[in-house]
């Protein structure tokens, strides 16, 4: 068996950095695929990314000769043989084009009888000849949504690829990927006069790079560096960094010889608010904040370079003046914003279209103010204060803070509504009208602000469905898959009484355009959201028999559904429970049967048998012990109780006769068993759970 070390790199143009873990990591899953599949065995795979450069080194590679064994089947051993024992024409044919002879085929059983085999090797492909056809299978298979196009042959990639090497230990692997030739050649780094690197041995990689021009290929190993050398430059002005893994990550994927600089900007800055300053620094030039011991911002902030020179100076410089460019842009639209007050620019809302068919962002404030103000009743919020955080809501959208950084939007009308004196929960509203915005996120803190988030999602929900906007299975546009479960989250998580079908009928009826289609829109409204409690539920870690079991029974109240979908997860984990649970199904399968409507009361005086009197006083004295649980929704409870039918309906199904010759007798025992049904249905369709 013999094993070498292949190296694979694809020099490309800058890659997106926001894509390059993600095309990387697809890169590698999709080579150990075709791997797999072609049998090709191996010790261990790294892969390597940088903004140029995709590589993959693949120790310990199998290139031995490859055989693969081919069974040929031929006719079942009664038709291969006549009744005298000779060849019938089946078997000679196949024999024919098999190009053996009856000594050459084998008798092989299975479970459809005897046959004929004949066993053979093929010689497999050439892994050398394998290999280009597998990395460029690999790169084509990666799922990327914006592709470019390059060349005569018109071929397609996130960006275009300009360099190839295929190397197994120290023999160039001939071959094209993507019509590009391999060789031993490496791209370099872009401000090396030299454009290439030769590599003689794929054992030296990727520490050729790193000698040759300091190119750090290990991702991960470039982003420990970075992490490390600005925290050290942050600890050496006393300092600290706040760290942001997104921030981080970008940064990585930007450079592939990274260099940490200190950069300083003038004092005068730190009185533009913190979050226009940290988004100024952070968003718009990728460079890292410096925080002291209090948490304050120093007038320092860090910048990782892409090149490693002796004339870090002129980078410095060069970065603070586009520092400062930035800082006095956000300066001068922090100012020019607090020349008048937030509530100010409630009416400039009507200059701006919130979507085609809905109006304007005016239009869709005074919806808000409308359902809020309901909302209000629910979530034990002020009603006064949610009018005005509703109306303060979407104020800061025309200002020129978050024109300019639109991921401001709520942090910034929260900011200015603390500086015109607004009531401290309506301006933390403001902000947390967004959240959640994405799974897992953190939920609003304050009741005002939990009324504002539903309030706005809910409007925009509305809205999309009305005009037609409603997510197909591929696409979300608009993601109200997201404001769905941001909406399902407050309520249980905030555990706020809100029904949610009244909800969307409120929201609905503030479009105040009442036509024949009303109900579907609702029917469809209603559909959307059970199937986003159903997921979300799903992901949990709730059983999606539990999940359909409490959903079927048609109940639109959040809260109630939550503690249904806990109590039957509880219910499920006691001793014996499996028992009731199959005689509901019993009972379910008896009554499924009757082809005609099961109607009336249940008549005691048509009870003969000492168990049907037993389960119907059982069913009299469980009504009476639950009356006042079911209102107070201790399903938990309920149910415990329930486990006290298991005898009775053992005994019942044991010693009475359900199908009585007297048809009035036989009804009134379906009308017990109906009962019962009912009494189980009222918190979950079992029949689901089975």
């Amino acid at each position: 068996m013999t094993k070498k070390i292949l190296l694979i790199e694809i020099g490309t143009e800058e890659l997106p950095a926001r894509l390059l873990s993600k095309i990387s990591l697809y890169f590698y899953k999709n080579f150990i695929k075709e791997l797999d599949f072609h049998n090709i065995s191996y010790k261990n795979i790294k892969y390597f990314s940088t903004p140029r450069r995709l590589a993959l080194k693949i120790k310990d590679i199998d290139i031995t000769e490859r055989f693969v064994e081919i069974k040929k089947r031929g006719p079942s051993i009664i038709n291969s043989y006549d009744k005298d024992g000779f060849l019938t024409e089946a078997a000679t044919r196949w024999l024919k084009h098999c190009g053996i002879n009856i000594n050459q085929a084998i008798r092989l059983k299975n479970e459809k009888g005897e046959w004929l085999f004949y066993k053979t090797r093929k010689k497999q492909e050439n892994i050398e000849s394998l290999i280009p056809k597998i990395t460029e299978s690999a790169l084509k298979n990666i799922s990327i949504k914006k592709s470019m196009r390059w060349g005569q042959d018109n071929q397609k990639f996130s960006r275009p690829i300009r360099n190839i090497v295929i190397l197994l230990d120290k023999k160039v692997i001939p071959g094209d990927v993507f019509n590009i030739t391999s060789k031993n050649l490496l791209q370099n780094h872009l401000s090396s006069k030299d454009s290439q690197i030769k590599i003689k041995d794929a054992k030296d990689y990727p520490k050729i790079l790193l000698e040759k021009n300091n190119i750090i290929a290990d991702y991960f190993i470039r982003k420990e560096k970075i992490i490390e050398d600005i925290e050290n430059i942050a600890k050496k002005i006393k300092g600290f960094i706040k760290k942001n893994n997104v921030l981080i990550e970008e940064v990585t994927a930007l450079v592939e010889s990274p260099k940490a600089l200190l950069v300083n900007f003038q004092e005068k800055f730190l009185q533009i608010p913190k979050k226009i300053l940290i988004n100024t620094i952070e968003k718009k030039q990728k460079c890292f904040p410096i925080y002291n011991s209090e948490k304050k911002l120093l007038p320092y902030f860090i910048f990782i370079s892409n090149i490693q020179t002796q004339e870090s100076e002129k980078i410095i410089i060069g970065n603070q003046r586009v520092m400062h460019a930035r800082l006095s842009d956000a300066e001068f639209f922090f100012k020019n914003d607090r020349k008048v007050k937030l509530e100010s620019r409630l009416l400039s809302l009507k200059k701006v279209l919130f979507q085609n068919n809905l109006g304007s962002l005016y239009e869709k404030t005074l919806r808000i103010k409308l359902l809020i103000k309901w909302i209000a009743k629910y979530s034990s919020s002020d009603v006064e204060d949610s009018i005005r955080a509703a109306l303060l809501s979407k104020c800061d959208l025309v200002t020129d803070v978050v024109c300019e950084f639109p991921e401001l939007q709520g942090k910034i009308g929260m900011y200015y509504a603390l500086e015109d004196k607004e009531k401290k929960d309506v301006a933390t509203a403001l902000e947390e009208q967004y959240l959640p915005r994405f799974s897992g996120d953190k939920l609003p803190c304050t009741p005002i602000g939990c009324g504002l988030s539903i309030a706005d999602k809910m409007d925009t929900l509305s809205g999309m469905f009305y005009i037609g906007n409603i997510p197909s299975s591929d696409k979300d546009p608009f993601a109200l898959r997201r404001l769905a479960i941001g909406i399902i989250r407050i309520i249980l998580e905030k555990n706020i009484p809100l029904n949610l079908e009244d909800l969307i009928k409120k929201s609905l009826s503030l479009y105040n355009k009442k036509n024949e289609d009303d109900l579907i829109l609702f029917d469809k409204m209603i559909k959307f959201f059970m199937i986003r409690l159903f997921h979300w539920y799903e992901e949990t870690g709730y059983s999606a028999k539990i999940i359909k079991s409490v959903l079927s029974c048609k109940s639109i109240e959040l809260i109630d559904i939550h503690k249904k979908i806990q109590a039957i997860s509880f219910f499920k984990k006691l001793k014996d429970s499996q028992s009731i649970i199959l005689s509901i199904k019993r009972i379910s399968n008896i009554l499924a049967k009757e082809k005609e409507k099961i109607n009336g009361d249940i008549n005691k005086k048509l009870m003969i048998e000492k168990e049907e009197i037993i389960l119907f006083n059982n069913i009299e004295e469980f009504d009476n012990y639950t009356k006042n649980l079911f209102l107070e929704k201790k399903y938990n409870d309920i149910l415990i109780k329930i486990k006290s039918f298991e005898n009775p309906i053992y005994n019942f199904f044991k010693k009475v006769k359900i199908y009585h010759s007297d048809s009035k007798i036989r009804l009134n025992r379906l009308l017990l068993l109906s009962k019962l049904k009912k009494i189980f249905f009222k918190i979950a369709d079992f029949s689901y759970l089975y």
